[in-house]
């Protein structure tokens, strides 16, 4: 018996440890750092032994995680209620901290970045703008945001797609190339540039000389179609009057007529293969391809015609 009893007691002692040590340890943290958008358990506690039994247990998630750059408390009863359930957690010796502050790593954009962005973004598109000097005035820029960590990159639309006239830019955001959120600066978009003003008042039908019109820097960022080069307009007519100091606009030049109001023209009428001419009188003033009417002598007839050059219309049947 006693034999028998020094058997078994060796037995104990042998299997003891092993019972204990095959015991899962999971001890709580107080506090603890995620990056993604939950929480498991391996975020929280230490879990030993570190096997593989207890790498299984430790990526169970327990927790949806905060917002980036934000932070949540949790409580160990609820994590442990979250894993009653399951296998791996069956043994489990609950230890440490009863709660978790839980923090989200994110990557902080701040307004100065995003001014920074909108900059950049100008200044790559230079070539679709007009030869000057640009600057954008932030009016309203939002708040930092914090953003999920990882590779941010970003888009820019301006507000008017031609960029000139935009009063605001809105940056769509990428992290690892997924979309992120978007935000939206206002303010003011300013280019300034030499540009050709008239410099005395310019009636319609005024022929532009060097003197009635100059160069003067002006912002541009409303203008559609402003004119640079004096050269390009001497000699051509205002279409329309305007004041002194107007920044002059394609709309505002037209080519002279070739044709004047009671000029002499010849008509040639074309049908087909057989081609006519015949003598007519200009009833309005008419530039180059302008249609205007023209009475045919011969027939005492009114019609519309088309310039072809000085003293030349046409008409097609």
């Amino acid at each position: 018996m006693k034999r028998i009893g020094f058997i078994l007691t060796a037995c104990w002692l042998l299997l003891s440890p092993l019972s204990a040590t095959a015991q899962v340890t999971v001890h709580f943290k107080a506090n603890a750092v995620v990056t993604g958008p939950k929480i498991v358990l391996a975020d929280i506690a230490v879990i030993q032994p570190a096997d593989s039994a207890a790498e299984t247990l430790g990526q169970l998630p327990v927790a949806a995680a905060p917002a980036p750059g934000k932070s949540k408390e949790v409580h160990v009863v609820s994590v442990i209620n979250s894993l009653r359930n399951r296998p791996e957690a069956a043994d489990a010796d609950w230890q440490g901290s009863q709660t978790i502050v839980v923090e989200r790593t994110g990557l902080v954009l701040t307004k100065e970045r995003m001014q920074e962005i909108i900059a950049a973004y100008l200044q790559e598109n230079a070539s679709m703008l007009p030869k000057a000097a640009i600057r954008f005035a932030s009016i309203r820029t939002p708040d930092d945001m914090t953003l999920p960590p990882g590779a941010l990159s970003w888009k820019v639309t301006p507000s008017r797609p031609g960029i000139v006239g935009s009063t605001s830019f809105t940056i769509a955001l990428f992290i690892d190339g997924n979309p992120a959120g978007a935000c939206t600066v206002r303010g003011r978009l300013e280019l300034i540039a030499e540009v050709l003003t008239a410099a005395t008042t310019l009636r319609k039908g005024d022929v532009v000389t060097e003197d009635n019109v100059a160069l003067q820097r002006q912002n541009i960022s409303h203008i559609d179609n402003p004119l640079f080069v004096r050269e390009d307009i001497l000699g051509k007519q205002v279409a329309r009057t305007v004041a002194p100091g107007t920044i002059l606009k394609a709309e505002h030049i037209v080519l002279p007529p070739v044709i004047r109001e009671g000029e002499m023209v010849k008509i040639s009428v074309q049908k087909g293969p057989m081609r006519l001419s015949a003598n007519g009188l200009a009833k309005n003033d008419g530039r180059m391809g302008e249609t205007i009417p023209v009475k045919n002598i011969s027939s005492n007839k009114m019609i519309h015609c088309r310039v072809d050059g000085p003293g030349m219309v046409s008409v097609e049947f």
